[in-house]
């Protein structure tokens, strides 16, 4: 009898800044499972209607909305969806009750993976 092996994560990036997007390229390359890049919301919206990712992370200010809108509606749309809001301000009352992680720009490496690692 064959046992099932869990699926592995699948991860959506985006931030308007490429030297972001470059430097989360690397702090991820040795997690498990698929790992996209965008640099805008329809980019993202794109990838995501080609592949439902299980983890999305957003830089705040995107050239075309913000990142929290982003994610809130992928939080809308995708219940099942982990969202992390990648920036250096601090959590505000707008991420309470809405099932999206703060995630610290300024942490070190080792902590934004293990934050990835369980969103994942």
């Amino acid at each position: 009898m064959r046992t099932r092996s869990p699926s592995l994560p699948s991860f959506l990036f985006v931030d308007a800044d490429p030297r972001a997007l470059a430097a989360l390229r690397r702090l991820v390359r040795e997690l498990p499972g698929l790992k996209r890049f965008a640099q805008d919301v329809r980019e993202a919206v794109r990838l995501m209607r080609e592949a439902k990712p299980s983890v999305v992370v957003s830089g705040y200010g995107l050239p075309d909305g913000d990142g929290l809108c982003l994610l809130a509606g992928v939080r809308e749309r995708l219940p099942g969806t982990a969202c992390a809001l990648h920036t250096s301000h601090p959590p505000t009352p707008a991420l309470e009750g809405r099932g999206i992680t703060w995630m610290d720009r300024a942490a070190p490496p080792q902590q934004m993976l293990e934050l990835l690692a369980s969103l994942g």
